[in-house]
């Protein structure tokens, strides 16, 4: 279990670390230097933000395939899991909170993928929070008029 604590605490601080370098950089870094419409710089933003959420599902994935290969810290069951693309589609499924049931980990694995859950949530919720930030501050909004 200590092997999986300290693997989940890697995996934690190195998402998180990376989301922010990326949302920083879209914010006060080389993306806030790039002249674009109020219009393409949040697509820009939701874009940039989605690419870094797959670097953060490829890293869960990675971990998985370490995990069961070379810690044997357990298996997976259900629908068979042999492959890169496997294990990409669990991570992906347990990073968004989907959890369709057809593949579902033992042993130490079950930590991984709770934990996973959690922080793809709150990297998600994050990521909803800054493109909020952004379109309220570069998305040019009409008056509302009152007949």
């Amino acid at each position: 279990m200590t092997v999986a604590v300290i693997l989940v605490t890697g995996l934690v601080l190195g998402t998180s670390l990376f989301h922010l370098s990326v949302l920083r950089w879209l914010s006060s870094g080389g993306a806030s230097k790039i002249r674009l419409s109020g219009s393409v710089r949040v697509l820009l933003i939701v874009l940039t933000a989605l690419a870094a959420h797959i670097v953060e599902i490829v890293l869960y994935a990675a971990a998985y395939a370490f995990s069961v290969h070379t810690l044997r810290l357990g298996q997976f069951s259900g629908v068979p899991v042999d492959d890169a693309l496997d294990y990409l589609y669990f991570s992906i499924v347990s990073y968004t909170s989907l959890g369709l049931g057809d593949v579902f980990p033992d042993g130490h694995l079950r930590f991984i993928a709770g934990v996973e859950a959690l922080n793809g949530l709150l990297l998600i919720a994050w990521s909803g929070a800054f493109i909020y930030i952004a379109m309220e501050r570069v998305w040019p909004w009409t008056e509302c008029s009152e007949n």
